[in-house]
């Protein structure tokens, strides 16, 4: 067992005036010295100073903002500053490739107990927080001292590579001497191999670095086959790489769990195609990383965020003393550190985000958002292609999960005589997108009850199914959603909202089928199918229930004159400007404003949108995170049902408006009025009408 040493701040390396010549007998202790350190780390005042941060601060050079005697800003290339971000990074490295293995647990048998105890690290977060610094002395760490040694740097595209090659490769020419090896192997688009260079030519290797480009994606196996101790992918926003992350990880597995800790990487604002990194970000335990809770919400954990209060320009001068909370006397108060101001970085970026809402300019508020996030979620914003209210839907949601309206869970049967409906225990889902872990199966979802006996138009629906062939582990879902048209029935009204879903993918898909027919004919309603896959068209024709089904409308031809598509039912997506025209409904239905109120001058005192309308969180959650790579099957679906119901509205009528007392109900809500009770109030009348 390796034991810790002790320094004081005055024998870091950065302190010493003098490094002893080659030539002296102090040399290689001196050497020596550091170097332990540098591979274990010190202990100062009874405070850890983590290896890779000492070797960081202390023998790692990188460019550095300084106030020239002019009073400019200009930049020195020197050791890096200490600021609360290395603190936390590199300690959470440390704890991440933390290695408790020895003989010990060989001898004891105990091989299955030591399994996994080094783990990956997944950092995401704001713009500044030193990621290719680090991620270039990181390397230069392992390739300096671990002998016979792969380190592997991989990223998504060549720029992004690039950016910490230059870096490593000049911080590797910085190194004292006595670290500094020479370059057997020379090749920073493939492979850098550091060793000796003897006078009568042999080439003696001591390490490797080794860069790959994994292509957005589309070169999975660019990893495979090394056998890393260090790794790390950077900006994993920008592409598919869990495909290539796993063909690596048979590399680095050995008897006794992983022989190195992977760290990964990626920036706000750079996540355009960022699925793969959302589901690792969110299912860390699963990937074996390390876990992290989220502030708000300690049922929710994560990969480490790094959030807009450590931004660049609320820092402050201070120590490692006081950010630590050490006594006066303790010698950590002579290392300076830059220490992150919350209320300053709070006002900071508040009031840039403000500015930018009152210049009008969406993407560039968005890109902010995303610079510096406030929460974890607002990383995976996509300025490029969301069209919807993000803010509008998360205010939404907020307020059904705080006054609990999240709808009925129900299973459907055919009683002999009628679909009849049973509660039940089991949950709707609640994740997306869907880890591989989650329980996939789920109920049907009632927001309000179907009148007794509807008559056929009042109701529509639409289905977003899934294939039959896709594999047990896709994260799609099939889809039904409900949706009442606003129509006059028996001098009644009824608002233009969605009143029950269903989104599962149970084992069986024939139980998904089935479920989402009763649905259907539960509400009576004409249903609109996305028809790439026919299977669930042809469930229902093979059941006599095609009458529900909508033929390929006529307007498909308005949208795509040209279109040569011909299917019987149903709407095909295959089209830009369809899923333009889709999305846009679902955009249009959310952004109407539905109900005012108004002061005695006439000036509009509050307004309420049809985003309010939308009773189901996940729902909203979708709409939250849309981009154009996921799988978005509630929004497919929902947009679907009220396509529908727009085409219908001047052949059936469309009435009412924001002076419906109903619509009121919405935003004045009492026990007497309230159009959608909670799931219990619903029943409290054995004679409702709500009762088929």
């Amino acid at each position: 067992m390796t034991q810790i040493k002790s320094i004081d701040y005055k024998d870091w390396y950065i302190n010493q005036g003098r490094v002893p010549d080659r030539e002296s007998a102090e040399y290689k202790q001196f050497f020596d010295f550091h170097r332990d350190i540098c591979l274990n780390g010190a202990m100062m005042n009874g405070v850890f100073i983590n290896p890779f941060l000492y070797w960081h601060l202390n023998i790692w050079h990188t460019e550095v903002d300084v106030i020239d005697e002019r009073g400019r800003i200009s930049q020195k290339y020197t050791n890096p500053l200490l600021r609360d971000n290395e603190w936390i990074v590199t300690n959470e490295i440390e704890k991440a490739q933390q290695d408790k293995k020895g003989l010990e647990w060989i001898v004891t048998n105990e091989i299955e107990k030591a399994q996994q105890d080094k783990k990956g690290l997944v950092i995401l977060g704001i713009r500044r927080f030193a990621k290719s610094v680090l991620e270039a002395s990181y390397i230069g760490w392992g390739a300096t001292f671990d002998e016979n040694s792969q380190n592997v740097i991989a990223g998504l595209n060549a720029p992004d590579i690039k950016l910490i090659t230059d870096k490593l490769d000049k911080g590797l020419n910085f190194l004292p001497e006595a670290w500094r090896w020479q370059r057997v192997e020379d090749n920073w688009k493939n492979q850098v191999t550091l060793g000796i260079k003897t006078k009568s030519g042999e080439r003696i290797p001591f390490s490797q670095i080794l860069i790959r480009n994994l292509d957005e994606g589309n070169n999975e196996e660019a990893i495979a086959g090394t056998k890393p101790r260090k790794l790390i992918i950077d900006e994993i926003g920008k592409g598919n790489f869990l495909r290539g992350f796993q063909a690596a990880v048979p590399g680095f597995t050995t008897p006794y769990g992983w022989g190195c800790s992977p760290i990964l990487t990626g920036t706000g604002g750079d996540m355009k195609r960022f699925m793969d990194a959302k589901s690792l970000m969110f299912d860390v335990n699963n990937f074996n990383f390390l876990t992290y809770n989220n502030e708000k919400d300690e049922k929710r954990v994560h990969g480490l965020f790094i959030s807009y209060k450590y931004r660049m320009e609320a820092k402050e001068q201070s120590t490692l003393g006081a950010f630590l909370g050490e006594c006066k006397e303790s010698d950590l108060h002579n290392v300076k550190m830059l220490v992150s101001n919350e209320e300053k970085a709070k006002n900071i970026t508040e009031h840039t985000l403000e500015r930018l809402k009152k210049a009008g300019d969406r993407v560039a508020y968005l890109k902010e958002k995303m610079y510096y996030p406030f929460e974890v979620d607002d990383i995976f914003l996509n300025e490029d292609t969301n069209i919807f209210d993000i803010e509008a839907a998360k205010r939404q949601k907020a307020r059904l999960i705080g006054q609990g309206r999240t709808g009925t869970p129900i299973i459907l049967f055919h009683d002999g005589e009628k679909i009849s409906h049973e509660f039940t225990d089991k949950q709707p889902i609640t994740n997306f997108p869907l880890k591989n872990s989650d329980l996939k199966d789920a109920p049907v979802v009632i927001y309000e009850f179907p009148l007794e006996n509807p008559p056929y138009g009042l109701y529509v629906a639409g289905v977003d199914p899934y294939r039959q062939g896709q594999a047990v582990y896709s994260t799609s879902l099939g889809s039904v959603y409900i949706y009442k048209r606003m129509h006059d029935i028996t001098s009644e009204k009824y608002q233009d909202m969605f009143v029950a879903s269903y989104c599962a993918r149970p084992e069986k898909k024939e139980i998904w089928e089935e479920q989402a027919r009763m649905l259907i004919k539960y509400y009576n309603a004409r249903t609109l199918c996305e028809n790439d896959d026919i299977s669930f068209i042809e469930y229902m024709k093979s059941k006599g229930d095609a009458h529900y089904l909508e033929k390929q409308p006529e307007w498909l031809k308005e949208i795509v004159p040209g279109t040569t598509v011909r299917r019987e039912y149903g709407v095909h997506r295959s089209s830009d400007k369809i899923r333009d025209y889709l999305h846009n409904c679902l955009k249009k239905y959310m952004d109407e404003v539905i109900y005012k109120e108004t002061d005695a001058d006439g000036n509009v005192t509050k307004e309420f949108k049809g985003v309010s309308k939308i009773f189901d969180p996940m729902l909203l959650e979708e709409v939250i995170q849309y981009n154009d790579q996921g799988n978005f099957d509630r929004i497919i679906s929902a947009e679907l049902a009220i396509a529908q119901a727009l085409k219908m509205d001047p052949i059936l009528g469309k009435v009412g408006g924001s002076g419906d007392a109903r619509v009121k109900a919405l935003f004045k809500p009492n026990k007497k009025n309230q159009l959608f009770t909670v799931s219990r109030g619903l029943f409290q009348k054995k004679k409702s009408k709500l009762f088929i």
